[in-house]
C-alpha cells in the first residue's frame, strides 16, 4: 500500500471506531429507556411504549432499539473457539455492525426480542453450517427465520459451509438426516415444525455461498478476511431498510417481480403509482432488496420531487453517477451536460436504479434517458403519484397500488395500536371505527394507530371523533402534495368532487363544469393520473374518504371557518342555518346543499336566497325519510319561495329539487344558465306547470326525472332543445314517451331502464335522434323486437336490452361501427347475428341468460383488437375460433365439445369461466397446458365432468388468482394452490380428502364452500376463514378446537352432513348459522357463546326440542324448517331485536309458546297443519309483514281482520306448491351468501343519499 494513503485510511478507520461506539451507546441508551417504561405497559392504556419513526404506507415503521448490519449464525461448540470467532472480530474492525448468536445468552427455548429484532433489522445473515449445526434446534430456528426475512424483506442469506458439503445440508443426508431423526424421537416439536426446519434448509443449501471444507488449502483467518470483504462490498449497495410492521406485501411484490422479469436478462423498467401514502416507496425498497444481490451497480435516488425543486435535478444526475461509478463526480453544471455524462458513464453497465417519487416527465429523460443508455439486464423502478408520467416508450410496465381491505386495515392497524396483528376485545369497537376513518390507506392506518397506542380508552373515542372531522395534520401534509401539483382549474374541480360529487355520473358532471370553462375531461384524466380519484366501471366517480377530508378541510381553512364565507357548503345542517340568515352576505357560497326535515315546516322569503348571489348549484331534497315503496312522496313541506322574481340566483347552473309535491313550481329562478335539472323522485306529471320553465332553459344539457311514481308521459320537449341526456329509469308509472322526443336532435343518452310499463320506444327514437350513444331499456317490458328505424342510430356506443322481452337484434347492427357494448343478460334473445362479430371497436359483449341458446362466434372476432368483455353464459357453443388476444373476462357457458378449447393465446385473462358438456363419450383429461400461459389470472371457474386432475405447479403457474370454483364430479385431488387464494369453491364427488397443509398454503383464503359428499374430514383451515358452507354425507364431526381454530369465522352453514351427530363449540365470532339436512343432528349443543349470531336456520335435523337460545340476544333472523319432531316452539319474547320469523314444514308443530318479540316486522308461517293458534299479535307495533300458507287448523279470519286493523300487510295461500321446500334451502345458501357479500345498488349519480330512499326499513 503506498505510504501517502495511510493517513486516509487512519482517518477513516478511527471515524469507523468512533461511529461503532456511538451506536452501542446509542443502543443501549434506547433498551434501557425501554425497560424503564416497561412498567407503563399495564396502566389501562392500549398497546406498550415503542419508539419508531413513520414513513409513507404499507406499515412502514423502523425501529431505533437495535441496528445491526450482519446476523452470525453458528453452532457454539463445533466453531465458536475458532472460525466464528475470527470472523467476528474480522467483521467487527471492519466497521461492520454485526450480531453473534452466543449460545451463552440464551434462555429457555423461544427467541428472545432482542435476537428476533436482530435477525429482522440485519441486512446480511451468515448461517455457517457445520456438521452438527442441525443438532440445535435454536440454530434451526433461526434458518427459518432468515427464509422469512429473505421472502419478505429480500435479506440476504451468505451461507457458509465450514465443515459440511452443501449438498448435504440441502438434501439433510449424513449427519443431518441422524439430527432430524432424533429430533423427531424426542418428541418435542411436531412434524409440521420439522418440515419447517427441512424446508429452510433446502432453501438455503441451494443459495451458491462458501465451501470452505472444499478447499485445500484452509487458512481460516485469511478466509474470514475475504468474508469480511466480500460482505463490506454488500453492504455498500446500501439495503434499503423497511418496516417490520409489513401486512400483505407479498401479492404486490410478488406482481411487480413477474413484471420486472426477475432472473431475466432483459431490460425492464418497471412504474409503480398509486395516492399518497399508499406504500409505493416501501413496496419498491422490498423489490430493490430482493434484486441487489444480483447487481453490482445499484442506486437509490430518494424524493425526487423535493430534491429536484431545491437542488435541482443536476444533484440527482451527480449521485446517480458517483454510486454507480463508486467515485467522487464532478459536479454537473446544467441538466444537459447530465443527460449526456448518465449516457456516457452508464453505458453498457448493467445496473438496479430505484427513482422515488418522481413528479414529471423529463424527471425520467433526464436520470434513465433511453433504455440503451443502460446495459442488458438492468432494472429500473420508478415510484410516482403521477399515473400519466408513465405513459412514455422507456416504461415497459406499470403497477396501480391500491387500498387495504378491512381485514388487512385491521391487522396494520393493530400492529401500531397493540403492537399484535388484531386489537384487544375491549378495543374491537373502536378499531373498527379507526379503519373506517382511514379508508384503507397504509400511512393513515399507521399514524392513527401510533397515535392511539398507550393512549387511555377513554381517550379513544374523543380522538377518533376529531379525526372523523378533521385529518391527521401527518396524513394531510402528505396527501396535500398531490393537491399543491395541480393548477387553479383543476383544484377547482377537485374540491368540487370533495365536497359535493362522491358518486356521481362523470358524464353528467362535466356538463356542470363545461358551462364555467373549466375543460373537465382534461381536469378528469389528471385528476385520475394523480391518483386523486378513480372512475369506476359504472362512471361513478370514487375519491378515498382522506382525500375528501382533505378537500373539505382546505374549503374550510380558505374560508377561515366562517360558514357564511364557505365556498361550497355541504352539510345541509350548517345549509339551513344560512337560509335562516338572510341578514347575513353569503356571496362566496358557491354550491348549497339543503336537506328538509318533515317534522319542520321552513318556509323562506326571496331574501334568503337573494344572498346567494353567486351561487353556481342548489340542491334541495324534500324528502320525509325513508318511506315504503308504495307511498308517494305528498306530505312534504311548502318550499315555494314567497316571491317571483325571475333574477334570483343568476349565476345557476345546477338545480336539483327532489321529492317535490305536484303543486310545487319552481318559477322564481333565474334558469336561463341551467345545465342540469334533477326533479327525481318527485310527484309531477306530464303536464305540470313547472314544465313552461324549460321555454327559457336553452341551455339544458340534462334532465333527470328517474324514479318519479306518477308521471305517466314525458312533457313536451321543445324545439329548440340543446338536451343531451334525458334519464327516466326507475318510472314504473310511464307508459308512453312523447312524440316530441324527435326534437332533441342532440340527445346522446337514453336512459329508459325499469320503465316497467312503457311498451315501446316512438318510432322516432330510431329515425331522428341520429346523435344517440347511449339507450337502454332494460327491465322495460317491450315488445319482442326492436324498432325497425333503429338501424339509422350509427352512432350508438353502448346498447343494454338485459331484462327485457326482446328476442333478436336486427341485422344491421352490423353497420353501428361506434358500437362498443352490448348487453343482454336476462333477456329473451335467441339468436345473435353474425354481423355483430363483424364489429371490430366492440369491448364488451354479454349474454348471460337464463335459456339455452346456440350461439355460432364468426370466425372473424379474432380480428377485434378492443374487445375485453365476452360473456355467453347458458349459450350452447359447438366451435370455439381463436378469440382476440385482448380479452380480460371470458365466461363460456355451455361448451360442447370433446376437449378444452385452445386459449392460449389470451395472456391478458383475468377472468376466466368455462363450462365443458361433452355429448358423447370422453376419456379423462386434465386441465389443458395453455393454462400456464394465464399468468394474470385473478379468477377462475371451471365446469367439467372430466377433469379429473389440475396442474401439479398450480401455485407457481398462477400467482394472482384469487378466486377459484371448480365443479368437476370425477376431480380425485386438490394439488397445491396459489397462496394468494381468497375464495375457493370446491363441487366433486371423487375427493375423499384435503391437502393436510391448508392452512399453510392458503394464508389469505377468506372463504370455503365444499360440496364434497364423500370428504371424510376436515384438514386445519386457515385462520382468516370467515365464510364456510360444507355439504358432505360422510363428515361425522367438525373439529373440536374449531372456535379457536377458526377465530375470525362469520358465517357457517352445513347441509346433507348426514352423519354428523352433535356441534362442537362455535366461535364467537360468527353471525350467521345455518344447519339443513343434517339428519342425524338431535342437538345443538351450547350456543351460549355466540353474542354475536344475527341468523340462525335450522332444517331437516333430528331436532325434537328447540332449546338453548336464550344466549342469542341479537338475533334478527330465525327460521325453523322440516323439524318434523318438534311439537312446540319456546317463547321468543326476550329476543329483543328478532325482525324475521320464519316457519315452514313444521307439520307436528302444535303450539308457539309465550309472546312474539315487540321488535318483530314479518312473521311467515308455512304447511305447518297441527299449529291451532298463534301467540297474539295486537301489541306488535312494528310488525309490517303477516304471510300465511297452508295452515289449514289457524283461524286465518281472525288474523287477517286484526292485519287490516292494524294496517299490515296480510297475504295467504292455500296451495301446496311441489317444489316450495325442495328450492326454500337453496334459496336460503343464496341469501346468506348474498349477505355475506355484502353487495348493494347504487342510486343512479347523485351519491349515498338517494341509495335507500326507495327501500324498506326492515328489508331483509
Amino acid at each position: 500500500m503506498a505510504p501517502k494513503c495511510f493517513p486516509s485510511l487512519a482517518a477513516a478507520a478511527f471515524a469507523a471506531m468512533l461511529f461503532y461506539f456511538f451506536l452501542k451507546r446509542r443502543s443501549k441508551g434506547i433498551n434501557g429507556g425501554e425497560a424503564n417504561n416497561s412498567a407503563a405497559a399495564n396502566d389501562g392504556t392500549a398497546g406498550d411504549s415503542s419508539n419508531h419513526t413513520s414513513t409513507e404506507g404499507q406499515g412502514m415503521a423502523i425501529s431505533s432499539g437495535y441496528d445491526y448490519e450482519v446476523f452470525l449464525s453458528f453452532r457454539g461448540p463445533d466453531t465458536r473457539v475458532a472460525f466464528a470467532d475470527f470472523l467476528y472480530t474480522s467483521m467487527k474492525d471492519a466497521g461492520i455492525r454485526v450480531y453473534k448468536d452466543d449460545e451463552d445468552l440464551r434462555k429457555g427455548e423461544e427467541f428472545g426480542p432482542e435476537l428476533l429484532q436482530a435477525i429482522k433489522q440485519s441486512k446480511i445473515s451468515i448461517p455457517i453450517f457445520s456438521k452438527d449445526y442441525a443438532s440445535s434446534p435454536w440454530c434451526l430456528k433461526e434458518v427459518v427465520q432468515m427464509v422469512e426475512c429473505q421472502k419478505t424483506k429480500g435479506q440476504k442469506i451468505m451461507p457458509i459451509f465450514y465443515d459440511v458439503a452443501p449438498a448435504e445440508v440441502r438434501y439433510q443426508t449424513g449427519g443431518y438426516e441422524n439430527a432430524f431423526h432424533i429430533h423427531k424421537n424426542k418428541k418435542r416439536y411436531d412434524e409440521k415444525t420439522i418440515q419447517k426446519w427441512k424446508d429452510s434448509l433446502i432453501v438455503v443449501g441451494q443459495i451458491n455461498g462458501w465451501d470452505l471444507q472444499s478447499m485445500s488449502n484452509r487458512r481460516e483467518g485469511q478466509f474470514a478476511k475475504t468474508v469480511t470483504q466480500k460482505v463490506f462490498n454488500e453492504l455498500k449497495k446500501a439495503y434499503l431498510v423497511v418496516s417490520e410492521y409489513l401486512v400483505s406485501v407479498d401479492n404486490h411484490v410478488d406482481a411487480i417481480m413477474e413484471m420486472i422479469g426477475d432472473g431475466t436478462s432483459e431490460t425492464q423498467i418497471i412504474g409503480v403509482h398509486g395516492m399518497g401514502g399508499i406504500g409505493k416507496t416501501t413496496i419498491a425498497k422490498i423489490i430493490y432488496n430482493k434484486l441487489s444481490h444480483n447487481f453490482e451497480n445499484c442506486c437509490f435516488l430518494r424524493d425526487i420531487r423535493e430534491t429536484s425543486k431545491g437542488s435541482g435535478i443536476q444533484c440527482l444526475q451527480t449521485q446517480l453517477i458517483s454510486d454507480i461509478l463508486d467515485i467522487k463526480c464532478m459536479d454537473i453544471k446544467d441538466i444537459n451536460e447530465g443527460i449526456q455524462e448518465v449516457k456516457d458513464r452508464l453505458s453498457n453497465k448493467k445496473v438496479l436504479l430505484l427513482l422515488d417519487d418522481v413528479e414529471e416527465e423529463n424527471h425520467i429523460d433526464a436520470l434513465v434517458g433511453n433504455r440503451d443508455w443502460l446495459g442488458r439486464g438492468s432494472k429500473v423502478i420508478i415510484t410516482t403519484r403521477n399515473k400519466y408520467i408513465l405513459d412514455v416508450p422507456q416504461v415497459d410496465d406499470s403497477y396501480e397500488l391500491c387500498n387495504m381491505d378491512q381485514k388487512r386495515s385491521l391487522q396494520l392497524f393493530s400492529k401500531h395500536a397493540f403492537r399484535r396483528d388484531s386489537p384487544l376485545d375491549e378495543y374491537i369497537d373502536q378499531s373498527n371505527r379507526a379503519i373506517d376513518i382511514a379508508g384503507g390507506l397504509p400511512l393513515a392506518l399507521e399514524v392513527i394507530g401510533s397515535l392511539l397506542c398507550r393512549t387511555k380508552k377513554e381517550m379513544w373515542d374523543a380522538t377518533l371523533k376529531r379525526l372523523e372531522s378533521v385529518p391527521h395534520d401527518k396524513v394531510q401534509s402528505k396527501l396535500k402534495i398531490s393537491y399543491d401539483a395541480l393548477d387553479d382549474r383543476h383544484k377547482h374541480i377537485f374540491l368540487d368532487i370533495a365536497c359535493l360529487f362522491i358518486g356521481y355520473d362523470k358524464d353528467i358532471m362535466v356538463h356542470f363544469w363545461d358551462a364555467s370553462r373549466f375543460f373537465p375531461k382534461v381536469a378528469i384524466e389528471v385528476l385520475q393520473n394523480m391518483s386523486l380519484i378513480k372512475i369506476k366501471e359504472n362512471k361513478k366517480v370514487w375519491m378515498h374518504d382522506q382525500l375528501r377530508d382533505l378537500g373539505r378541510e382546505i374549503v374550510r381553512q380558505e374560508s377561515k371557518m366562517k360558514i357564511e364565507k364557505q365556498s361550497r357548503v355541504w352539510d345541509p345542517k350548517e345549509a339551513l342555518y344560512l337560509m335562516r340568515r338572510p341578514e347575513q352576505g353569503k356571496k362566496e357560497v358557491q354550491a348549497l346543499c339543503l336537506k328538509f326535515d318533515h317534522k319542520e315546516k321552513d318556509h323562506f322569503a326571496y331574501e334568503g336566497f337573494k344572498s346567494f348571489s353567486d351561487l353556481r348549484l342548489l340542491q334541495v331534497d324534500n324528502r320525509k325519510g325513508k318511506r315504503c315503496q308504495d307511498e308517494l312522496p305528498l306530505k312534504v313541506p311548502s318550499t315555494n319561495v314567497s316571491r317571483e322574481n325571475s333574477d334570483l340566483l343568476p349565476h345557476l347552473r345546477w338545480l336539483s329539487w327532489k321529492n317535490i309535491p305536484p303543486a310545487f313550481k319552481i318559477t322564481s329562478f333565474f334558469m336561463k344558465n341551467v345545465v342540469i335539472l334533477n326533479l327525481s323522485r318527485s310527484g309531477i306529471t306530464h303536464d305540470w306547470e313547472g314544465w313552461n320553465n324549460m321555454k327559457v332553459m336553452k341551455n339544458l344539457k340534462v334532465l333527470d326525472l328517474h324514479c318519479c311514481p306518477i308521471l305517466e308521459r314525458t312533457p313536451n320537449f321543445p324545439a329548440h332543445s340543446n338536451l343531451e341526456r334525458l334519464i327516466l329509469w326507475g318510472c314504473d308509472k310511464l307508459v308512453e314517451i312523447d312524440r316530441s322526443i324527435c326534437q332533441l336532435k342532440c340527445l346522446v343518452s337514453l336512459k329508459v331502464e325499469g320503465c316497467s310499463s312503457l311498451q315501446r320506444l316512438p318510432k322516432e327514437v330510431g329515425g331522428d335522434l341520429t346523435s344517440l350513444e347511449y339507450l337502454s331499456p332494460e327491465h322495460c317490458n317491450s315488445s319482442e323486437r326492436l324498432s325497425d328505424t333503429i338501424r339509422n342510430l350509427e352512432s350508438l356506443i353502448e346498447l343494454d336490452i338485459s331484462f327485457t322481452g326482446i328476442k333478436e337484434l336486427p341485422n344491421s347492427i352490423g353497420k353501428w361501427k361506434n358500437l362498443k357494448v352490448v348487453k343482454m343478460s336476462r333477456s329473451a334473445i335467441r339468436n345473435i347475428p353474425n354481423a355483430l362479430w363483424t364489429i371490430e371497436n366492440l369491448e364488451e359483449i354479454e349474454a348471460t341468460l337464463d335459456h339455452d341458446f346456440d350461439v355460432e362466434i364468426g370466425n372473424c372476432i379474432s380480428k377485434n383488437r378492443s374487445l375485453r368483455i365476452l360473456k355467453l353464459e347458458k349459450a350452447r357453443i359447438y366451435v370455439v375460433p381463436k378469440l382476440p388476444k385482448s380479452l380480460m373476462i371470458l365466461a363460456l357457458g355451455r361448451v360442447h365439445m370433446n376437449s378444452f378449447p385452445d386459449l392460449s393465446n389470451l395472456v391478458n385473462l383475468k377472468e376466466l369461466e368455462l363450462s365443458i358438456v361433452h355429448d358423447g363419450e370422453s376419456d379423462e383429461y386434465p386441465m389443458p397446458q395453455w393454462i400456464e400461459n394465464l399468468s394474470k389470472l385473478e379468477s377462475l371457474k371451471v365446469d367439467s365432468n372430466h377433469v379429473t386432475a389440475l396442474p401439479i405447479h398450480m401455485s407457481r403457474l398462477l400467482p394472482r388468482l384469487k378466486h377459484l370454483e371448480l365443479c368437476c364430479a370425477r376431480l380425485h385431488c386438490l394439488p397445491s394452490l396459489p397462496s394468494s387464494l381468497s375464495t375457493l369453491t370446491l363441487y366433486s364427488q371423487d375427493v375423499t380428502t384435503l391437502p393436510t397443509d391448508v392452512k399453510s398454503l392458503l394464508p389469505q383464503l377468506t372463504f370455503l364452500r365444499l360440496r364434497c359428499p364423500n370428504l371424510r374430514c376436515l384438514p386445519s383451515l386457515p385462520s382468516t376463514l370467515s365464510t364456510l358452507y360444507l355439504e358432505s354425507g360422510d363428515m361425522i364431526t367438525l373439529p373440536t378446537d374449531i372456535s379457536s381454530l377458526l377465530p375470525r369465522l362469520h358465517l357457517l352453514s352445513l347441509r346433507y352432513c348426514r352423519d354428523l351427530h352433535c356441534l362442537p363449540s362455535l366461535p364467537s365470532s360468527l353471525s350467521d348459522l345455518s344447519l339443513s339436512h343434517c339428519e342425524s343432528l338431535s342437538s345443538l349443543g351450547d350456543l351460549s357463546n355466540l353474542k354475536k349470531l344475527s341468523s340462525l336456520s335450522i332444517g331437516d335435523c333430528a331436532i325434537s326440542e328447540i332449546r338453548g337460545l336464550d344466549p342469542l340476544e341479537n338475533l334478527l333472523y330465525l327460521h325453523f324448517r322440516k323439524l318434523r319432531q318438534v311439537e312446540t316452539l319456546p317463547s321468543l319474547s326476550n329476543f329483543n331485536r328478532l325482525r324475521f320469523l320464519r316457519v315452514s314444514n313444521c307439520g307436528n308443530l302444535v303450539e308457539i309458546h309465550g309472546k312474539l318479540p315487540l321488535s318483530l316486522k314479518k312473521l311467515e308461517i308455512r304447511q305447518c297443519g297441527s299449529l291451532k293458534e298463534l301467540p297474539d299479535l295486537s301489541s306488535l307495533k312494528g310488525l309490517k309483514r303477516v304471510q300465511i300458507k297452508c295452515c289449514g287448523n289457524l283461524n286465518v279470519e281472525a288474523i287477517s281482520s286484526l292485519c287490516l286493523e292494524k294496517s299490515v300487510e296480510f297475504t295467504e295461500e292455500n296451495e301446496w306448491g311441489e317444489k316450495d321446500d325442495e328450492s326454500e334451502s337453496e334459496q336460503e345458501d343464496d341469501e346468506s351468501e348474498s349477505k355475506s357479500e355484502g353487495e348493494g345498488d347504487e342510486d343512479e349519480y347523485e351519491g349515498e343519499d338517494d341509495k335507500s330512499e326507495n327501500e324498506e326499513e326492515d328489508d331483509e
